[in-house]
Protein backbone atom coordinates (compact mmCIF):
# COMPACT_ATOMS: atom_id res chain seq x y z
CA UNK A 1 0.00 0.00 0.00
CA UNK A 2 1.47 3.22 -1.13
CA UNK A 3 1.94 5.79 1.97
CA UNK A 4 0.04 8.89 2.61
CA UNK A 5 2.42 11.71 3.24
CA UNK A 6 0.02 13.70 5.26
CA UNK A 7 -1.00 10.81 7.42
CA UNK A 8 2.66 10.02 8.21
CA UNK A 9 2.99 13.95 9.61
CA UNK A 10 -0.39 13.16 11.49
CA UNK A 11 0.75 9.74 13.04
CA UNK A 12 4.44 10.93 14.18
CA UNK A 13 3.32 14.71 15.10
CA UNK A 14 0.45 12.82 17.45
CA UNK A 15 3.20 10.76 18.82
CA UNK A 16 5.11 12.98 19.49
CA UNK A 17 2.39 15.00 21.23
CA UNK A 18 1.48 11.68 23.93
CA UNK A 19 4.67 11.58 25.15
CA UNK A 20 4.65 15.89 25.39
CA UNK A 21 0.96 15.27 27.18
CA UNK A 22 2.55 12.66 29.59
CA UNK A 23 5.35 14.78 30.97
CA UNK A 24 4.29 15.97 34.76
CA UNK A 25 3.02 19.52 34.00
CA UNK A 26 0.54 21.65 35.93
CA UNK A 27 -3.33 20.99 34.84
CA UNK A 28 -3.56 24.61 35.99
CA UNK A 29 -1.63 25.34 32.59
CA UNK A 30 -4.60 25.65 29.51
CA UNK A 31 -2.31 24.55 26.75
CA UNK A 32 -1.87 21.22 28.71
CA UNK A 33 -5.15 20.66 29.56
CA UNK A 34 -5.53 21.02 25.84
CA UNK A 35 -3.71 18.61 24.47
CA UNK A 36 -4.44 16.47 26.94
CA UNK A 37 -8.00 16.22 26.16
CA UNK A 38 -7.67 15.93 22.54
CA UNK A 39 -4.72 14.30 21.15
CA UNK A 40 -5.69 10.67 21.25
CA UNK A 41 -8.94 11.54 18.98
CA UNK A 42 -6.28 11.33 15.76
CA UNK A 43 -4.95 7.91 16.40
CA UNK A 44 -9.22 6.44 16.44
CA UNK A 45 -9.96 8.91 13.55
CA UNK A 46 -7.00 7.72 11.38
CA UNK A 47 -7.12 3.71 12.54
CA UNK A 48 -10.86 4.11 10.97
CA UNK A 49 -9.84 5.93 7.90
CA UNK A 50 -7.04 3.32 6.85
CA UNK A 51 -9.61 0.17 8.12
CA UNK A 52 -9.61 -2.09 5.06
CA UNK A 53 -12.94 -4.11 4.59
CA UNK A 54 -11.58 -7.95 4.08
CA UNK A 55 -14.09 -10.27 3.11
CA UNK A 56 -11.89 -12.97 4.81
CA UNK A 57 -12.02 -12.97 8.41
CA UNK A 58 -9.12 -14.96 9.24
CA UNK A 59 -7.07 -12.36 7.18
CA UNK A 60 -8.63 -9.94 9.49
CA UNK A 61 -8.09 -11.42 12.54
CA UNK A 62 -4.28 -12.46 11.26
CA UNK A 63 -4.08 -8.19 10.59
CA UNK A 64 -5.18 -7.93 14.13
CA UNK A 65 -2.76 -10.67 15.86
CA UNK A 66 0.47 -8.63 14.34
CA UNK A 67 -0.97 -5.63 14.41
CA UNK A 68 -2.68 -5.16 17.52
CA UNK A 69 -2.72 -8.36 19.76
CA UNK A 70 0.67 -9.50 20.20
CA UNK A 71 2.42 -5.69 20.53
CA UNK A 72 -0.16 -5.36 23.15
CA UNK A 73 1.50 -8.67 25.21
CA UNK A 74 5.13 -7.79 24.21
CA UNK A 75 5.37 -3.79 24.78
CA UNK A 76 3.65 -5.06 28.79
CA UNK A 77 6.37 -8.17 28.72
CA UNK A 78 9.18 -5.27 28.01
CA UNK A 79 7.93 -2.70 30.83
CA UNK A 80 7.54 -5.45 33.83
CA UNK A 81 11.09 -5.85 34.55
CA UNK A 82 11.13 -1.98 34.67
CA UNK A 83 8.32 -2.22 36.49
CA UNK A 84 10.17 -4.33 38.89
CA UNK A 85 12.71 -2.11 39.40
CA UNK A 86 10.22 0.89 40.19
CA UNK A 87 8.64 -1.06 42.75
CA UNK A 88 11.79 -1.82 44.22
CA UNK A 89 13.53 1.39 44.51
CA UNK A 90 9.92 3.02 45.52
CA UNK A 91 9.35 0.32 48.63
CA UNK A 92 13.33 -0.98 49.06
CA UNK A 93 12.35 -4.51 48.36
CA UNK A 94 10.96 -6.63 46.20
CA UNK A 95 7.18 -7.03 45.43
CA UNK A 96 5.61 -9.99 46.81
CA UNK A 97 3.79 -12.77 44.63
CA UNK A 98 0.30 -10.96 45.08
CA UNK A 99 1.78 -7.27 44.36
CA UNK A 100 3.87 -8.99 41.14
CA UNK A 101 0.61 -10.22 40.05
CA UNK A 102 -1.00 -7.45 40.24
CA UNK A 103 0.12 -5.57 36.81
CA UNK A 104 0.32 -9.40 35.16
CA UNK A 105 -3.51 -9.74 35.66
CA UNK A 106 -3.89 -5.65 35.06
CA UNK A 107 -2.62 -6.89 31.78
CA UNK A 108 -5.00 -9.42 31.25
CA UNK A 109 -7.83 -7.63 31.79
CA UNK A 110 -6.78 -4.72 29.86
CA UNK A 111 -5.11 -2.33 31.76
CA UNK A 112 -7.65 -3.09 34.84
CA UNK A 113 -7.41 -1.09 37.96
CA UNK A 114 -8.83 -2.85 40.74
CA UNK A 115 -7.62 -3.78 44.75
CA UNK A 116 -6.15 -6.98 42.94
CA UNK A 117 -4.93 -5.56 39.40
CA UNK A 118 -3.26 -2.59 38.26
CA UNK A 119 -2.29 -0.93 34.57
CA UNK A 120 1.38 -2.09 33.74
CA UNK A 121 1.69 0.08 30.60
CA UNK A 122 -1.06 2.27 30.72
CA UNK A 123 -0.52 3.95 27.18
CA UNK A 124 -0.90 0.37 25.82
CA UNK A 125 -5.06 0.80 26.44
CA UNK A 126 -5.87 1.88 22.83
CA UNK A 127 -4.54 -1.19 21.02
CA UNK A 128 -7.13 -3.28 22.75
CA UNK A 129 -9.92 -0.31 21.77
CA UNK A 130 -9.19 -0.09 18.86
CA UNK A 131 -9.65 -3.79 18.08
CA UNK A 132 -13.21 -3.44 19.54
CA UNK A 133 -14.33 -0.80 17.06
CA UNK A 134 -12.30 -2.92 14.19
CA UNK A 135 -14.61 -6.27 15.49
CA UNK A 136 -17.55 -4.03 15.90
CA UNK A 137 -17.06 -3.00 12.38
CA UNK A 138 -16.64 -6.09 10.89
CA UNK A 139 -19.50 -7.85 12.96
CA UNK A 140 -21.97 -4.68 11.73
CA UNK A 141 -20.85 -5.12 8.43
CA UNK A 142 -22.57 -8.98 7.84
CA UNK A 143 -25.50 -7.29 8.00
CA UNK A 144 -27.68 -4.26 6.06
CA UNK A 145 -28.17 -1.95 8.70
CA UNK A 146 -24.36 -1.33 9.48
CA UNK A 147 -24.71 2.71 9.66
CA UNK A 148 -27.46 2.55 11.23
CA UNK A 149 -26.25 -0.16 14.36
CA UNK A 150 -22.65 2.39 14.18
CA UNK A 151 -24.39 5.33 14.86
CA UNK A 152 -27.07 4.27 17.33
CA UNK A 153 -23.52 2.70 19.00
CA UNK A 154 -22.07 6.12 18.53
CA UNK A 155 -24.58 7.70 20.46
CA UNK A 156 -24.78 5.23 23.44
CA UNK A 157 -21.25 5.71 23.67
CA UNK A 158 -21.85 9.54 23.88
CA UNK A 159 -24.67 9.25 26.66
CA UNK A 160 -22.19 6.22 28.35
CA UNK A 161 -19.34 8.65 27.99
CA UNK A 162 -21.32 11.57 30.01
CA UNK A 163 -23.01 9.28 32.38
CA UNK A 164 -19.31 7.87 33.07
CA UNK A 165 -17.99 11.02 33.66
CA UNK A 166 -20.65 12.12 36.28
CA UNK A 167 -20.79 8.47 37.91
CA UNK A 168 -17.27 6.78 36.99
CA UNK A 169 -18.89 3.56 37.10
CA UNK A 170 -16.20 2.18 34.35
CA UNK A 171 -13.31 3.43 35.20
CA UNK A 172 -10.95 1.02 32.90
CA UNK A 173 -8.30 3.00 30.85
CA UNK A 174 -9.83 0.79 27.76
CA UNK A 175 -13.64 0.76 28.78
CA UNK A 176 -13.48 4.79 29.32
CA UNK A 177 -11.45 4.64 25.67
CA UNK A 178 -13.95 3.08 23.70
CA UNK A 179 -16.72 5.59 25.05
CA UNK A 180 -15.13 8.42 24.53
CA UNK A 181 -13.73 7.53 20.97
CA UNK A 182 -15.74 5.04 19.19
CA UNK A 183 -17.64 8.25 17.01
CA UNK A 184 -14.48 9.79 16.09
CA UNK A 185 -13.08 5.79 15.04
CA UNK A 186 -16.73 5.59 12.99
CA UNK A 187 -16.42 8.99 10.90
CA UNK A 188 -12.73 8.39 9.92
CA UNK A 189 -13.93 5.17 8.73
CA UNK A 190 -17.30 6.53 6.30
CA UNK A 191 -14.57 9.06 4.96
CA UNK A 192 -12.02 6.38 4.64
CA UNK A 193 -14.64 3.93 3.00
CA UNK A 194 -15.83 6.95 0.67
CA UNK A 195 -12.11 8.16 0.07
CA UNK A 196 -13.01 11.83 1.49
CA UNK A 197 -10.67 14.14 2.61
CA UNK A 198 -7.87 13.08 -0.06
CA UNK A 199 -7.31 16.37 -2.19
CA UNK A 200 -4.50 18.96 -1.82
CA UNK A 201 -5.09 22.46 -1.86
CA UNK A 202 -2.41 24.45 -0.15
CA UNK A 203 -4.46 27.79 0.35
CA UNK A 204 -7.74 25.78 1.53
CA UNK A 205 -6.02 23.83 3.90
CA UNK A 206 -4.14 26.91 5.51
CA UNK A 207 -7.91 28.75 6.24
CA UNK A 208 -8.94 25.20 7.24
CA UNK A 209 -6.60 24.59 9.72
CA UNK A 210 -6.92 28.13 11.51
CA UNK A 211 -10.49 27.89 11.55
CA UNK A 212 -10.78 24.82 12.83
CA UNK A 213 -7.88 25.35 15.35
CA UNK A 214 -9.72 28.70 16.36
CA UNK A 215 -13.01 27.18 16.81
CA UNK A 216 -11.24 24.47 18.79
CA UNK A 217 -9.57 26.41 21.30
CA UNK A 218 -12.80 28.92 21.75
CA UNK A 219 -14.54 25.63 22.32
CA UNK A 220 -12.01 24.44 24.74
CA UNK A 221 -12.53 27.61 26.75
CA UNK A 222 -16.18 27.40 27.25
CA UNK A 223 -15.91 23.71 27.32
CA UNK A 224 -13.74 24.35 30.77
CA UNK A 225 -16.17 27.34 32.06
CA UNK A 226 -19.12 24.79 31.80
CA UNK A 227 -17.26 22.39 34.33
CA UNK A 228 -16.37 25.11 37.01
CA UNK A 229 -19.91 26.41 36.80
CA UNK A 230 -21.26 22.66 37.01
CA UNK A 231 -23.03 22.43 33.81
CA UNK A 232 -22.26 18.93 33.47
CA UNK A 233 -24.21 18.22 30.11
CA UNK A 234 -22.99 20.81 28.37
CA UNK A 235 -19.36 20.44 29.45
CA UNK A 236 -19.69 16.64 27.66
CA UNK A 237 -21.42 17.72 24.93
CA UNK A 238 -18.48 20.63 24.12
CA UNK A 239 -16.42 18.03 24.23
CA UNK A 240 -17.22 16.65 21.14
CA UNK A 241 -16.85 19.57 18.58
CA UNK A 242 -13.38 20.65 20.83
CA UNK A 243 -12.32 17.46 19.45
CA UNK A 244 -13.48 17.18 15.91
CA UNK A 245 -12.23 21.03 15.57
CA UNK A 246 -8.50 20.14 16.81
CA UNK A 247 -8.33 16.74 14.60
CA UNK A 248 -9.33 18.57 11.58
CA UNK A 249 -7.23 21.32 12.23
CA UNK A 250 -4.42 18.94 12.28
CA UNK A 251 -5.18 16.84 9.75
CA UNK A 252 -5.68 20.10 7.14
CA UNK A 253 -2.22 21.22 8.65
CA UNK A 254 -0.05 18.06 8.13
CA UNK A 255 -1.67 17.94 4.37
CA UNK A 256 -0.28 21.53 4.26
CA UNK A 257 3.41 19.62 4.52
CA UNK A 258 2.02 16.72 2.04
CA UNK A 259 4.78 18.54 -0.23
CA UNK A 260 7.42 17.92 2.45
CA UNK A 261 9.12 14.32 2.38
CA UNK A 262 11.42 12.86 5.57
CA UNK A 263 12.17 9.60 6.55
CA UNK A 264 12.30 10.63 10.15
CA UNK A 265 8.29 10.89 9.96
CA UNK A 266 7.73 8.10 8.39
CA UNK A 267 9.94 6.27 10.63
CA UNK A 268 8.40 8.10 13.47
CA UNK A 269 5.20 7.28 12.12
CA UNK A 270 5.84 3.57 11.41
CA UNK A 271 6.91 3.42 14.98
CA UNK A 272 4.22 4.65 16.63
CA UNK A 273 3.76 1.40 18.78
CA UNK A 274 7.22 1.67 20.10
CA UNK A 275 6.67 5.27 21.23
CA UNK A 276 3.48 4.24 22.54
CA UNK A 277 4.41 0.90 24.53
CA UNK A 278 8.16 1.82 25.79
CA UNK A 279 8.10 5.84 26.39
CA UNK A 280 6.75 6.15 30.13
CA UNK A 281 9.48 3.75 30.79
CA UNK A 282 11.75 6.63 29.74
CA UNK A 283 10.07 9.31 31.27
CA UNK A 284 10.52 8.16 34.76
CA UNK A 285 14.13 7.08 34.23
CA UNK A 286 14.34 10.99 33.11
CA UNK A 287 12.58 12.54 35.79
CA UNK A 288 14.61 10.26 38.02
CA UNK A 289 17.71 11.50 36.69
CA UNK A 290 16.70 15.02 36.49
CA UNK A 291 15.56 15.20 39.90
CA UNK A 292 18.88 13.16 40.85
CA UNK A 293 21.59 15.89 38.78
CA UNK A 294 19.48 18.64 40.47
CA UNK A 295 19.15 17.42 43.57
CA UNK A 296 15.05 18.12 43.14
CA UNK A 297 13.31 17.31 46.52
CA UNK A 298 9.64 17.78 44.98
CA UNK A 299 7.63 16.55 42.66
CA UNK A 300 9.08 17.49 39.17
CA UNK A 301 6.95 19.61 37.36
CA UNK A 302 7.74 20.96 33.54
CA UNK A 303 6.86 24.04 32.01
CA UNK A 304 6.51 23.64 28.31
CA UNK A 305 9.72 25.01 27.42
CA UNK A 306 11.57 22.30 29.93
CA UNK A 307 8.89 19.25 28.72
CA UNK A 308 9.62 19.88 25.11
CA UNK A 309 13.10 19.17 25.03
CA UNK A 310 12.81 16.22 27.17
CA UNK A 311 10.37 14.70 24.89
CA UNK A 312 12.52 14.79 21.98
CA UNK A 313 15.41 13.45 23.73
CA UNK A 314 13.15 10.68 24.62
CA UNK A 315 11.62 10.30 21.22
CA UNK A 316 15.27 10.34 19.82
CA UNK A 317 16.36 7.97 22.61
CA UNK A 318 13.50 5.47 20.82
CA UNK A 319 14.27 6.28 17.26
CA UNK A 320 17.32 3.23 17.22
CA UNK A 321 14.40 0.71 18.26
CA UNK A 322 12.32 1.54 15.58
CA UNK A 323 15.12 1.60 13.14
CA UNK A 324 15.69 -2.02 14.61
CA UNK A 325 12.10 -3.26 14.56
CA UNK A 326 11.46 -1.84 10.64
CA UNK A 327 14.96 -4.08 9.89
CA UNK A 328 14.90 -6.94 12.34
CA UNK A 329 11.76 -7.45 14.40
CA UNK A 330 8.59 -6.12 12.76
CA UNK A 331 6.28 -7.54 14.94
CA UNK A 332 7.73 -4.08 17.08
CA UNK A 333 6.11 -2.37 14.63
CA UNK A 334 2.79 -4.17 14.35
CA UNK A 335 3.76 -5.86 11.14
CA UNK A 336 4.39 -9.62 10.19
CA UNK A 337 7.06 -9.01 7.81
CA UNK A 338 9.50 -6.58 6.42
CA UNK A 339 7.80 -6.22 3.36
CA UNK A 340 4.43 -5.41 5.25
CA UNK A 341 6.03 -2.39 6.33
Amino acid sequence: MQRINWIDWAKALAVCTVVFCHMPQSQEWFYFRYLQAVIIVIFFFLSGYLKKDRENAKENWKKYWYGLILPYFIYNAIVYPYWLLKYYLTHDAMPNIFAAIRPIIGTLLLQHQSSFAEPLDGPLWYLPAILIMHITIDLCRKTKYQHSIMITLCIISFFLYAANKYWYFAPDLTSMGVMRNLPYYYLGYVMGQRQLFRSINPWRDSIGCILCFSASIFLFAWHLHAFYAGQHLLHIVLYYPVNLGFLFGVLYGCKCMNSIHSKVIINLSIGTLVVIGLHIALITIANYAIGHLLHLKDTICYHWYEALPVTLIIVALLYPIILFGKHLIPVLLGKKSQQSI
